[in-house]
């Protein structure tokens, strides 16, 4: 019996991790923040607690980039008012800004977004 244990203890890790890093964003906050940004496509998007419901559920679908989320207690220096908030940087340099609507909706759309990172993408070889 003990056998089985920890052989359904190292399934369920294995699942845990698996989905986490196939579905799950990164996290990132304050201390790590200037350097996971630093270089590349990187989408940030910036979310709170009380507003789980409106989160940019297709936000790691976007190609030819990095996505991490940061809450919106660990950004202070960021200057967001709204949740969510999506941040498009390109070699370390803020190039978009999405912000909320009233309804606490992203008001930018995944074509919007993905279009924006291909203009990116596209410019490096011009």
């Amino acid at each position: 019996m003990k056998g089985f244990m920890t052989w359904l203890n190292k399934i369920i890790i294995t699942l845990i991790l698996c989905t986490h890093v196939c579905f799950g964003q990164t996290f990132i906050g304050e201390n790590n923040y200037k350097s996971k940004t630093g270089s590349g496509i990187v989408v940030i998007e910036v979310w709170a607690d009380f507003n789980k419901d409106n989160s940019v559920d297709w936000i790691n679908d976007l190609k030819d980039c990095v996505v991490y989320r940061i809450r919106l207690e660990d950004c202070s220096e960021l200057n967001v008012k709204t949740v969510p908030t999506v941040i498009i940087y390109s070699s370390g340099e803020e190039h978009s800004r999405y912000k909320a609507n009233i309804m606490l909706q992203l008001d930018a759309t995944k074509k919007e977004l993905q279009k924006v990172i291909n203009e990116i993408v596209l410019s490096k070889f011009n």
